[in-house]
């Protein structure tokens, strides 16, 4: 009878067998590793998609709402919203209403922004751009800035014809951006960040 401490017998297979499982795992995880560097961008770009589709949301129910007179120094706030946004590194602006880098360089201070109202764009880090369509009546993005009294009024370039200039936010998009309906000669949605 043999027995268990003393059967040598298929000794020298268990180390070859160790070998070709530890290969098979090391396989196994580099298709895993491979497949997720797949995986990663396509759940980047639903999760843009996502945080795109709910702040369209936010900003139509805002042009239903109520809007704050600038002609009028003591008007009631107007209706308000909050945009949470968390875009990737990768992404190096977004513009609400304008397209700021109508050249795709990469630079959006070096060239005539390009007004699009209802439209939402943004860009990757390798100069891939997409657009994102807010369908609704005409939206007008005005860029607003704070005053000594707590006020947001349009920024200093502000004069009727580049009002609806449009908001942009370059790199990092992340945090929650607030913005306020607004009425002098049409209505208008004023940022509340700089």
């Amino acid at each position: 009878m043999r027995s268990f401490f003393t059967d040598s017998e298929g000794i020298d297979t268990i180390p070859l067998k160790m070998v070709v499982y530890l290969v098979i795992t090391g396989c196994v995880l580099a298709l895993i590793a491979i497949s997720w560097n797949a995986i990663v961008p396509v759940k980047q770009g639903y999760n843009i998609e996502k945080q795109l589709s709910e702040a369209s949301l936010e900003l139509i129910s805002l042009q239903r709402g109520k809007a704050r007179d600038l002609s009028m120094p003591f008007s009631s706030e107007g209706s308000i919203c909050s945009i949470e946004l968390d875009f990737p590194r990768e992404i190096t602006y977004v513009g609400f209403g304008v397209d700021p880098d109508p050249d795709n360089d990469g630079n959006v201070t070096n060239s005539v922004w390009n007004v699009e109202n209802n439209t939402i764009i943004f860009r990757y880090d390798g100069g891939v751009r997409k657009r994102w369509l807010i369908e609704s009546e005409n939206i007008n993005f005005c860029q607003g800035v704070q005053l000594d009294n707590g006020n947001w009024y349009p920024d200093n370039t502000f004069n009727m014809s580049t009002m609806n200039k449009g908001v942009v936010i370059e790199k990092p998009v992340s945090g929650t951006y607030v913005f306020e309906l607004v009425r002098i000669n049409g209505t208008y949605t004023l940022s509340h960040f700089s």
